[in-house]
């Protein structure tokens, strides 16, 4: 008796994939450093994208970076990001507008934008990974999952500089 066919999904590049082990081992790599110490938004987002860089940066991912709204609204000041910061501010408008405005995590073609929250739940940054390879559920899911101790810690009083 012959076994019907089964279909294998084929995805593209899979070899160059973020898997779940990377991501939980950023995460855990995470909680050990943030387990004693007090929180504080600006430190915990510098660590975050650079566990995140060391894990998938140039393999897949080309940029890790934080964006924070300026006081007034008008456009995004760099944060935190890897493999450079970005040179200046940038207009607020686009995807990372778009994913503050509505405080959830949208992706376009090899980028994905996850709102960063206070405690109230609000948006005050944007977290933007670039990778040639793109994006899924997956991938969402963890990097809300990572920032959301971030949401603990007290809110920046001013952005950075």
């Amino acid at each position: 008796m012959n076994e019907p066919d089964r279909a294998v999904p084929t995805t593209k590049d899979i070899n160059q994939r973020p898997s779940r082990a990377r991501y939980d081992k950023v995460k855990s790599t995470l909680d050990l450093k943030w387990r004693r110490r007090s929180p504080q938004a600006e430190r915990m987002l510098r660590e975050v994208v650079d566990a995140l860089w060391d894990s998938f940066g140039e393999s897949p991912w080309t940029r890790c970076g934080v964006w924070v709204l300026q006081p007034d609204g008008k456009a995004f000041l760099p944060g935190p990001a890897r493999p450079a910061p970005a040179a200046a501010a940038v207009a607020a408008e686009g995807l990372l507008a778009a994913v503050l405005a509505a405080g959830q995590s949208r992706g376009e073609e090899g980028r994905l934008a996850v709102p960063v929250l206070d405690k109230d739940g609000r948006p005050w940054a944007v977290l933007e990974v670039v990778s040639g390879a793109g994006f899924d559920d997956m991938d969402q899911r963890w990097l809300e999952r990572l920032l959301k101790a971030v949401s603990q810690a007290p809110r920046p009083e001013k952005p950075p500089l």
